[in-house]
Protein backbone atom coordinates (compact mmCIF):
# COMPACT_ATOMS: atom_id res chain seq x y z
CA UNK A 1 0.00 0.00 0.00
CA UNK A 2 1.05 3.66 -1.30
CA UNK A 3 -0.20 7.04 -0.50
CA UNK A 4 2.22 8.66 -3.21
CA UNK A 5 2.72 7.30 -6.78
CA UNK A 6 6.15 7.20 -8.16
CA UNK A 7 6.62 10.54 -9.76
CA UNK A 8 4.43 10.73 -12.52
CA UNK A 9 6.47 13.78 -14.11
CA UNK A 10 8.99 13.00 -17.59
CA UNK A 11 10.77 16.12 -17.00
CA UNK A 12 13.73 14.64 -14.66
CA UNK A 13 15.85 16.63 -13.26
CA UNK A 14 19.69 15.91 -14.49
CA UNK A 15 22.12 16.35 -11.88
CA UNK A 16 23.71 19.14 -13.79
CA UNK A 17 20.23 21.01 -13.21
CA UNK A 18 20.85 20.14 -9.38
CA UNK A 19 24.17 21.97 -9.29
CA UNK A 20 23.25 24.62 -11.20
CA UNK A 21 19.43 24.99 -8.20
CA UNK A 22 22.29 24.54 -5.28
CA UNK A 23 24.74 26.70 -6.89
CA UNK A 24 21.79 29.46 -7.48
CA UNK A 25 20.92 29.47 -4.06
CA UNK A 26 23.93 28.28 -2.28
CA UNK A 27 26.93 29.49 -5.02
CA UNK A 28 29.73 28.82 -2.04
CA UNK A 29 28.20 24.99 -1.68
CA UNK A 30 29.56 22.33 -3.91
CA UNK A 31 27.40 19.08 -4.51
CA UNK A 32 29.10 15.96 -3.94
CA UNK A 33 25.90 13.12 -4.56
CA UNK A 34 22.32 12.89 -5.26
CA UNK A 35 19.80 10.56 -4.56
CA UNK A 36 16.83 10.98 -5.43
CA UNK A 37 13.54 9.94 -3.85
CA UNK A 38 11.59 7.87 -6.10
CA UNK A 39 7.96 8.67 -4.26
CA UNK A 40 6.28 11.93 -4.21
CA UNK A 41 4.46 14.15 -7.56
CA UNK A 42 7.33 16.69 -7.58
CA UNK A 43 11.19 15.36 -7.41
CA UNK A 44 12.95 15.50 -4.41
CA UNK A 45 16.39 14.77 -3.60
CA UNK A 46 19.03 14.53 -0.82
CA UNK A 47 22.02 16.09 -1.79
CA UNK A 48 25.82 15.58 0.40
CA UNK A 49 27.14 18.57 0.10
CA UNK A 50 29.96 20.57 0.47
CA UNK A 51 29.97 23.77 2.30
CA UNK A 52 32.97 26.48 3.49
CA UNK A 53 31.87 24.81 7.22
CA UNK A 54 32.13 21.28 6.45
CA UNK A 55 29.84 18.62 4.92
CA UNK A 56 26.29 17.89 5.18
CA UNK A 57 23.38 16.56 3.80
CA UNK A 58 20.28 18.50 2.91
CA UNK A 59 17.23 18.13 0.85
CA UNK A 60 16.40 19.81 -2.53
CA UNK A 61 12.67 19.94 -3.42
CA UNK A 62 11.46 21.17 -6.91
CA UNK A 63 7.87 21.76 -8.40
CA UNK A 64 7.95 19.71 -10.88
CA UNK A 65 3.92 18.34 -11.56
CA UNK A 66 1.08 19.97 -11.88
CA UNK A 67 -0.71 19.05 -8.32
CA UNK A 68 -0.27 22.03 -6.59
CA UNK A 69 -0.40 25.72 -7.76
CA UNK A 70 3.04 27.83 -8.07
CA UNK A 71 1.63 30.36 -5.30
CA UNK A 72 0.98 27.55 -2.97
CA UNK A 73 4.00 25.73 -3.37
CA UNK A 74 6.32 29.01 -2.85
CA UNK A 75 4.35 28.76 0.68
CA UNK A 76 6.35 26.20 2.38
CA UNK A 77 9.96 27.11 2.92
CA UNK A 78 8.69 30.47 4.05
CA UNK A 79 5.89 28.62 6.72
CA UNK A 80 9.19 26.13 7.73
CA UNK A 81 10.67 29.55 8.57
CA UNK A 82 7.66 30.94 10.28
CA UNK A 83 6.84 27.60 12.18
CA UNK A 84 10.69 27.35 12.74
CA UNK A 85 10.93 30.71 14.21
CA UNK A 86 7.41 31.42 16.02
CA UNK A 87 6.74 27.67 17.38
CA UNK A 88 8.31 24.42 18.75
CA UNK A 89 7.33 22.40 16.43
CA UNK A 90 10.19 20.21 14.69
CA UNK A 91 10.66 21.67 11.03
CA UNK A 92 13.48 21.96 8.73
CA UNK A 93 15.47 24.73 8.55
CA UNK A 94 15.45 26.04 5.37
CA UNK A 95 19.28 27.11 3.45
CA UNK A 96 17.47 29.11 0.67
CA UNK A 97 14.17 29.06 -2.03
CA UNK A 98 13.66 30.28 -5.42
CA UNK A 99 10.32 31.34 -6.66
CA UNK A 100 11.06 31.55 -10.10
CA UNK A 101 13.86 30.54 -12.22
CA UNK A 102 14.10 30.13 -16.72
CA UNK A 103 15.82 27.41 -16.32
CA UNK A 104 15.09 25.09 -13.90
CA UNK A 105 11.84 24.21 -12.34
CA UNK A 106 10.62 26.25 -9.71
CA UNK A 107 9.62 27.10 -7.06
CA UNK A 108 12.45 24.80 -5.61
CA UNK A 109 14.06 25.40 -2.07
CA UNK A 110 17.12 23.48 -0.05
CA UNK A 111 16.07 22.34 3.35
CA UNK A 112 17.95 20.46 6.09
CA UNK A 113 18.25 16.65 5.90
CA UNK A 114 16.17 15.22 9.48
CA UNK A 115 17.22 11.60 11.02
CA UNK A 116 13.77 10.51 10.95
CA UNK A 117 11.75 7.17 10.25
CA UNK A 118 8.51 7.27 8.01
CA UNK A 119 6.14 5.06 9.22
CA UNK A 120 3.14 5.99 6.32
CA UNK A 121 2.77 2.21 5.79
CA UNK A 122 3.58 0.63 8.92
CA UNK A 123 2.53 2.66 11.92
CA UNK A 124 1.65 -0.68 13.80
CA UNK A 125 5.28 -1.37 14.08
CA UNK A 126 5.22 1.34 16.72
CA UNK A 127 5.23 0.10 20.27
CA UNK A 128 1.92 1.76 22.14
CA UNK A 129 3.74 4.29 24.19
CA UNK A 130 5.45 5.15 21.04
CA UNK A 131 2.14 5.43 19.55
CA UNK A 132 0.85 8.09 22.54
CA UNK A 133 3.93 10.18 21.54
CA UNK A 134 2.93 10.14 18.15
CA UNK A 135 -0.66 11.51 19.20
CA UNK A 136 0.75 13.56 21.95
CA UNK A 137 2.97 15.59 20.00
CA UNK A 138 0.17 15.95 17.25
CA UNK A 139 -1.53 17.50 19.89
CA UNK A 140 0.97 19.77 21.08
CA UNK A 141 1.67 20.71 17.42
CA UNK A 142 -1.71 21.47 16.10
CA UNK A 143 -2.20 24.00 19.22
CA UNK A 144 1.25 25.76 18.54
CA UNK A 145 0.14 26.17 14.67
CA UNK A 146 -3.18 27.58 15.88
CA UNK A 147 -1.94 29.85 17.85
CA UNK A 148 -0.23 31.62 14.81
CA UNK A 149 -3.55 32.82 13.94
CA UNK A 150 -6.48 34.11 13.51
CA UNK A 151 -5.89 34.34 9.64
CA UNK A 152 -8.19 37.09 7.76
CA UNK A 153 -10.26 34.84 5.69
CA UNK A 154 -11.15 31.16 4.70
CA UNK A 155 -9.25 30.16 1.73
CA UNK A 156 -5.92 28.59 0.86
CA UNK A 157 -2.29 29.79 1.47
CA UNK A 158 0.07 30.72 -0.10
CA UNK A 159 1.88 33.53 -1.32
CA UNK A 160 1.20 36.77 -3.03
CA UNK A 161 3.95 40.17 -3.76
CA UNK A 162 6.37 37.49 -2.17
CA UNK A 163 4.37 37.26 1.07
CA UNK A 164 2.77 34.62 3.03
CA UNK A 165 -1.19 35.38 2.66
CA UNK A 166 -4.92 33.68 1.97
CA UNK A 167 -5.21 34.02 -1.41
CA UNK A 168 -8.10 35.68 -3.41
CA UNK A 169 -7.43 34.94 -6.65
CA UNK A 170 -9.78 33.29 -9.53
CA UNK A 171 -8.30 30.18 -8.99
CA UNK A 172 -8.30 29.92 -5.27
CA UNK A 173 -11.01 31.97 -3.80
CA UNK A 174 -11.37 33.34 0.01
CA UNK A 175 -14.93 32.29 1.68
CA UNK A 176 -16.56 34.64 4.00
CA UNK A 177 -18.06 31.63 5.84
CA UNK A 178 -16.16 28.35 6.17
CA UNK A 179 -19.25 25.77 6.27
CA UNK A 180 -19.91 27.48 2.45
CA UNK A 181 -16.33 26.21 1.47
CA UNK A 182 -16.68 22.96 3.43
CA UNK A 183 -20.24 21.93 1.40
CA UNK A 184 -18.81 23.60 -1.76
CA UNK A 185 -15.84 21.27 -1.59
CA UNK A 186 -18.00 18.75 -0.42
CA UNK A 187 -20.03 18.59 -3.48
CA UNK A 188 -17.31 18.76 -5.48
CA UNK A 189 -15.66 15.44 -3.96
CA UNK A 190 -19.25 14.23 -4.64
CA UNK A 191 -18.89 14.75 -8.55
CA UNK A 192 -15.78 12.87 -8.96
CA UNK A 193 -16.44 9.89 -7.28
CA UNK A 194 -19.43 9.72 -9.82
CA UNK A 195 -16.47 9.45 -12.12
CA UNK A 196 -14.29 7.33 -10.17
CA UNK A 197 -12.54 9.52 -7.73
CA UNK A 198 -9.79 12.13 -8.09
CA UNK A 199 -7.89 9.54 -9.95
CA UNK A 200 -9.92 7.80 -12.26
CA UNK A 201 -7.31 6.79 -14.24
CA UNK A 202 -6.27 4.38 -11.60
CA UNK A 203 -9.58 3.20 -10.29
CA UNK A 204 -10.02 -0.61 -10.47
CA UNK A 205 -14.46 -0.07 -10.31
CA UNK A 206 -15.04 4.39 -10.89
CA UNK A 207 -18.81 3.05 -9.79
CA UNK A 208 -17.61 1.85 -6.89
CA UNK A 209 -19.66 4.73 -4.41
CA UNK A 210 -21.97 5.73 -6.73
CA UNK A 211 -24.84 4.84 -5.48
CA UNK A 212 -23.77 6.42 -1.94
CA UNK A 213 -23.56 9.73 -3.82
CA UNK A 214 -27.35 10.85 -4.06
CA UNK A 215 -28.07 10.23 0.37
CA UNK A 216 -25.04 11.63 1.38
CA UNK A 217 -25.28 15.01 -1.32
CA UNK A 218 -28.70 15.13 0.18
CA UNK A 219 -27.77 14.56 3.98
CA UNK A 220 -24.95 17.36 3.62
CA UNK A 221 -26.73 19.75 1.85
CA UNK A 222 -29.59 19.16 4.76
CA UNK A 223 -27.21 19.85 7.87
CA UNK A 224 -24.12 22.23 6.86
CA UNK A 225 -25.76 25.14 6.77
CA UNK A 226 -27.24 24.17 10.19
CA UNK A 227 -23.75 23.83 11.87
CA UNK A 228 -23.08 26.02 14.46
CA UNK A 229 -20.43 29.30 13.84
CA UNK A 230 -17.05 28.33 13.15
CA UNK A 231 -14.04 29.74 15.43
CA UNK A 232 -11.79 32.14 13.41
CA UNK A 233 -9.50 30.76 10.75
CA UNK A 234 -6.42 30.26 11.29
CA UNK A 235 -3.38 28.21 9.74
CA UNK A 236 -4.44 24.43 9.49
CA UNK A 237 -1.86 21.38 8.38
CA UNK A 238 -4.60 19.37 6.98
CA UNK A 239 -2.58 16.37 5.91
CA UNK A 240 -0.61 15.75 9.20
CA UNK A 241 -0.13 12.18 8.95
CA UNK A 242 2.23 9.64 9.32
CA UNK A 243 3.49 9.90 5.85
CA UNK A 244 4.78 13.50 6.55
CA UNK A 245 6.12 12.73 9.68
CA UNK A 246 9.63 11.40 10.25
CA UNK A 247 9.48 9.75 13.87
CA UNK A 248 11.61 8.11 16.31
CA UNK A 249 10.74 4.52 15.86
CA UNK A 250 11.58 3.49 19.19
CA UNK A 251 10.02 6.68 21.32
CA UNK A 252 7.45 7.67 18.80
CA UNK A 253 8.59 11.47 19.14
CA UNK A 254 8.24 13.64 16.09
CA UNK A 255 11.62 14.78 14.84
CA UNK A 256 10.15 17.06 11.82
CA UNK A 257 6.90 17.58 10.20
CA UNK A 258 6.85 17.53 6.77
CA UNK A 259 5.08 19.13 3.64
CA UNK A 260 3.59 22.64 4.49
CA UNK A 261 3.13 23.28 0.68
CA UNK A 262 -0.78 22.99 1.03
CA UNK A 263 -1.77 24.27 3.50
CA UNK A 264 -5.26 26.24 4.77
CA UNK A 265 -6.79 28.64 6.04
CA UNK A 266 -10.11 27.61 8.51
CA UNK A 267 -11.69 26.59 11.66
CA UNK A 268 -9.31 24.83 13.99
CA UNK A 269 -12.09 22.20 14.55
CA UNK A 270 -11.68 21.30 10.63
CA UNK A 271 -7.77 20.20 11.67
CA UNK A 272 -8.55 18.78 14.44
CA UNK A 273 -11.19 16.02 12.65
CA UNK A 274 -8.94 15.85 10.33
CA UNK A 275 -5.69 14.48 12.43
CA UNK A 276 -8.12 12.17 14.48
CA UNK A 277 -9.17 11.07 10.96
CA UNK A 278 -5.43 10.31 9.86
CA UNK A 279 -4.14 9.46 13.01
CA UNK A 280 -6.03 7.17 14.62
CA UNK A 281 -7.74 4.10 13.13
CA UNK A 282 -11.39 2.69 15.02
CA UNK A 283 -11.24 -0.47 12.27
CA UNK A 284 -8.04 -1.70 13.40
CA UNK A 285 -8.39 -0.85 17.12
CA UNK A 286 -10.76 -1.66 19.94
CA UNK A 287 -13.03 1.26 20.71
CA UNK A 288 -11.63 1.75 24.27
CA UNK A 289 -8.00 1.88 22.61
CA UNK A 290 -9.02 4.73 20.33
CA UNK A 291 -10.91 6.60 22.55
CA UNK A 292 -7.55 6.45 24.97
CA UNK A 293 -5.57 7.67 22.14
CA UNK A 294 -8.36 10.52 21.47
CA UNK A 295 -8.13 11.46 24.77
CA UNK A 296 -4.29 11.93 24.91
CA UNK A 297 -4.79 14.12 21.50
CA UNK A 298 -6.97 16.19 22.73
CA UNK A 299 -5.76 16.26 26.18
CA UNK A 300 -2.16 17.30 24.95
CA UNK A 301 -4.45 19.97 22.19
CA UNK A 302 -6.06 21.42 25.19
CA UNK A 303 -2.91 22.40 27.27
CA UNK A 304 -1.52 23.50 24.62
CA UNK A 305 -4.30 26.39 23.83
CA UNK A 306 -5.22 28.00 27.23
CA UNK A 307 -9.12 28.53 27.52
CA UNK A 308 -9.65 26.46 24.32
CA UNK A 309 -12.21 23.63 25.04
CA UNK A 310 -13.75 20.64 23.23
CA UNK A 311 -17.61 22.45 23.43
CA UNK A 312 -20.68 20.37 22.21
CA UNK A 313 -21.14 22.65 19.38
CA UNK A 314 -17.33 22.03 18.49
CA UNK A 315 -18.05 18.60 18.49
CA UNK A 316 -21.25 18.40 16.09
CA UNK A 317 -18.86 20.58 13.92
CA UNK A 318 -16.13 17.80 13.68
CA UNK A 319 -18.67 14.85 13.63
CA UNK A 320 -19.41 16.39 10.16
CA UNK A 321 -15.81 17.24 9.05
CA UNK A 322 -14.83 13.81 9.64
CA UNK A 323 -17.81 12.47 7.19
CA UNK A 324 -16.39 14.80 4.64
CA UNK A 325 -12.89 13.45 5.44
CA UNK A 326 -14.10 9.95 4.74
CA UNK A 327 -15.21 11.32 1.06
CA UNK A 328 -11.81 12.46 0.46
CA UNK A 329 -10.62 9.21 1.34
CA UNK A 330 -13.00 7.01 -0.93
CA UNK A 331 -12.01 9.58 -3.65
CA UNK A 332 -8.51 9.06 -3.13
CA UNK A 333 -8.96 5.41 -2.48
CA UNK A 334 -7.16 4.78 -6.29
CA UNK A 335 -4.20 6.43 -5.32
CA UNK A 336 -3.70 5.48 -1.68
CA UNK A 337 -4.31 1.26 -2.59
CA UNK A 338 -2.92 1.46 -5.95
CA UNK A 339 -0.23 -1.18 -5.05
CA UNK A 340 -2.85 -3.07 -2.80
CA UNK A 341 -4.80 -6.17 -3.99
CA UNK A 342 -8.25 -5.94 -5.00
CA UNK A 343 -9.21 -7.70 -1.75
CA UNK A 344 -7.39 -4.92 0.21
CA UNK A 345 -9.19 -2.35 -1.83
CA UNK A 346 -12.62 -4.10 -1.01
CA UNK A 347 -11.89 -4.00 2.25
CA UNK A 348 -11.25 -0.60 2.43
CA UNK A 349 -14.20 0.41 0.71
CA UNK A 350 -16.47 -1.62 2.71
CA UNK A 351 -14.82 0.35 5.86
CA UNK A 352 -15.93 3.69 3.61
CA UNK A 353 -19.30 2.10 3.15
CA UNK A 354 -20.22 0.88 6.97
CA UNK A 355 -18.84 4.76 8.13
CA UNK A 356 -21.27 6.10 5.80
CA UNK A 357 -24.26 3.73 6.96
CA UNK A 358 -23.91 4.73 10.68
CA UNK A 359 -23.72 8.08 9.73
CA UNK A 360 -25.66 8.97 6.99
CA UNK A 361 -29.96 8.20 6.49
CA UNK A 362 -30.46 6.22 3.31
CA UNK A 363 -26.88 4.25 3.29
CA UNK A 364 -26.73 0.59 3.30
CA UNK A 365 -23.39 -0.87 3.75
Amino acid sequence: MTHAPVSPTDREVSDEAVRGMVAALRPDWTVESVERSPHGTDFVATLDVGTPEGPRTVVLKATTADFVDPPIARAEPRLFELVGRETAIPVPEVYGYCDDHDEFPAPFYLAEHVDGVNLEDDPESLSPSARERVVRDAGRNLAELHELGPLPAVGSVGVADGELTVLDTDDHPRADDFRDRLLEDAERTLDVLTEGGYFPELADDPGRFVDLVPAVREHLREVVPELSEPDPPTYNHWDYRYGNLLLDPETGETKAVLDWANLSAAEPAYNLAKVEFHLLKPVRDDEARTTELRDIFRSAYVAGRGGWTFEEATLERMAIYRLTDRLDAMACLPLWYEDATPAERDERAAEHRAFLAERVPGVDR
